[in-house]
């Protein structure tokens, strides 16, 4: 009894602990300051908040009234976030050219009629408007008034969009996400034209306030899953987010798997066929990687150009990904099982050569092995990092150096190298999960070396049994085989044709399981 009182002492102080930080971010979100009457004091307060930085520009001019009264009037912008030429010639220039028929109202509304912009909003919170200056907002304030103009015209450059590199595909779009979450969302609106499709956008990190776009059709997501995004990101108190692989990892279930659970694209129509699944998009500013939820296990021998050609080679290439991933996992595990545990594993006719090929090797295989996997990763990180040219030159030097000449100095024999190669090709076939195809094949390999096929054995079904735990925002990672939704299976191992395919998927929760009705 003592020892379950204390673990619920624990638990209500952790939910304590929760509690204040949340209350603690709010008042932070909520600091207000006001804007003052005096234009001087106000020049004063947003230079105390933003410095002397030499990007911080205060254009200081005057408006004149058709009575031939005159307003002091303050323009500050960031340069490089602003167009020079649309703060030019759509705010200054006709603030300055033309006087205005009297003084303006609370509200601005002269102004606001005057000017040419997208958008522009009126601010009384000077605080918040330094945080829309630092977002590529214009901020127009006059003498006299306790409030300011928010005035959207961002300028500055993105990159164009292009094909992913890691996601290509021979028949298929070449449009991928860029920086921009302006530009991701017209990507997502131009191939969903449907008022369903939902953007809500949130802001997180104290100093950095990087934008995270939560996008998601309403007729077809089940809105529970749409909360339970919401509270993830709402109970993230970080500094700064720096990429979209930190908001990954602060809202997955098991961050301490090494799978992946949350599912990552570049590509917009990956990621709009996703979302008519159900699927709730994360889209975070300056990343062209978006998340979505829930992924599952299966997604990673899925691609895009299975379902651009016809089912039935598509079939036939997604189960080689899966025996692959088999492959590439468990065969240097069940070389070193074989040769050193249970020979009779081995064909009579391969067992000579074998035995000759080890004669001239000075180190145990279980180390020969793993030297050769280990020196594989080393080129293959090498050769990623490196510049495009010198990668591939590298990585024809070090097949080289790793091959022939190591065989032929008798460091290593011929059978290892051709097993931990065939390990390594296997894995390139899946490359969504390349890196935990590394760290299980070393896994499973140190099972093996030491206990030999009762290692292996027990590490699968360990591995096994990790892999059914796992959930995805609650979502069973490994479903649709567990739990067993056999109706997912006509695009699980293989692909049905799509006259098939008229369910959504169960495994994904969702309000509207019918997606074709017309055939």
């Amino acid at each position: 009894m003592k020892r379950r009182s204390s673990n619920i002492e624990k638990l209500m102080k952790n939910i304590k602990r929760k509690n204040t930080q949340r209350q603690q971010q709010k008042v932070s979100n909520m600091e207000w300051q006001p804007f003052s009457t005096d234009i001087n004091e106000n020049e004063k307060a947003l230079k105390q908040h933003l410095g002397t930085s030499e990007d911080v520009v205060f254009n200081k001019f005057t408006i004149y009234l058709q009575n031939g009264d005159a307003l002091n009037a303050m323009l500050v912008t960031i340069d490089g976030l602003v167009d020079v030429e649309a703060k030019r010639n759509n705010i200054l220039k006709p603030l300055i050219e033309h006087p205005l028929q009297g003084k303006p109202n609370d509200d601005l509304k002269q102004l606001r009629e005057r000017i040419s912009v997208k958008e522009s909003t009126v601010e009384d919170n000077l605080l918040k408007a330094v945080y829309q200056v630092l977002k590529a907002q214009a901020l127009l304030i006059l003498d006299g008034f306790n409030k300011g103009l928010l005035i959207s015209i961002e300028g500055f450059e993105v990159r164009s969009i292009e094909e992913p590199v890691t996601e290509q595909a021979v028949r298929g779009a070449r449009e991928g996400f860029i920086e921009s979450t302006g530009v991701n969302i017209s990507l997502l609106r131009r191939r969903i034209s449907h008022p369903s499709l939902r953007f809500e956008t949130m802001e997180i990190g104290k100093y950095s306030q990087t934008g995270v776009t939560i996008a998601y059709i309403k007729d077809i997501v089940d809105s529970e899953l749409v909360q339970r995004v919401k509270q993830r990101l709402d109970e993230i108190i970080v500094d700064s987010i720096d990429s979209s692989g930190d908001i990954e990892q602060l809202i997955e279930d098991h961050p301490y798997s090494i799978f992946p659970t949350i599912g990552n694209t570049e590509r917009a129509d990956k990621a709009a066929a996703l979302l008519m699944e159900g699927r709730v998009f994360l889209l975070v500013d300056g990343s062209p990687v978006s998340l979505y939820v829930p992924s599952l296990f299966l997604e990673s021998f899925q691609n895009v150009e299975d379902y651009n050609s016809r089912p039935y080679y598509s079939s036939f290439i997604r189960l080689m990904r899966f025996f692959a991933f088999i492959i590439s996992i468990s065969l240097p595990a069940l070389y070193i099982t074989a040769l050193n545990f249970n020979k009779a594993l081995i064909p009579s006719d391969m067992i000579v050569p074998l035995i000759q090929a080890r004669e001239t090797v000075p180190f145990p295989l279980a180390m020969e092995v793993i030297m050769m996997i280990l020196m594989f990763e080393v080129v293959r990180e090498a050769g990623v990092r490196l510049p495009k040219q010198i990668g591939s030159a590298l990585s024809i030097v070090g097949a080289l150096i790793l091959g022939d000449v190591s065989v032929s100095a008798g460091l290593v024999g011929a059978p290892t190298i051709v097993i931990v190669s065939i390990s390594y090709i296997s894995a390139f076939v899946i490359t969504p999960i390349a890196d935990v195809t590394a760290l299980l094949r070393i896994g499973l390999f140190a099972a093996s070396s030491l206990f030999g096929s009762y290692g292996l054995c027990i590490a699968s079904l360990a591995l096994l049994t990790h892999m059914v735990s796992l959930t995805s925002l609650g979502v069973p990672f490994m479903a649709p085989f567990s739990p067993t939704h056999f109706q997912d299976w006509k695009d699980g191992f293989i692909r049905l044709p799509t006259k098939l395919l008229k369910q959504r998927p169960k495994s994904i929760p969702n309000q509207r399981s019918t997606r074709m009705r017309s055939l």
